[in-house]
């Protein structure tokens, strides 16, 4: 598989937290990382092909994943 070579450039994206939009920087590999403004999650996003694109958020700092299945 061919390696994908992109320009560095300021993209538009929209945090998954808390859906307020932001910019983040994609580097020459295809992946963006940026952190919120607003909520301060962290994203990072990579283009694994043409139509397949990877997210991994972390939640901001004293945020954890809610969790249903605790109840009794």
């Amino acid at each position: 598989m061919a390696v994908r070579k992109m320009k560095v450039k300021a993209v538009r994206v929209v945090c998954n937290n808390c859906f307020q939009q932001t910019i983040g920087i994609r580097d020459e590999t295809g992946v963006i990382k940026y952190r919120c403004s607003h909520c301060g999650a962290l994203t990072v996003s990579k283009v694994m092909g043409r139509r397949h694109v990877q997210y991994d958020m972390y939640a901001p700092q004293g945020q954890e994943l809610m969790d249903d299945d605790d109840e009794p």
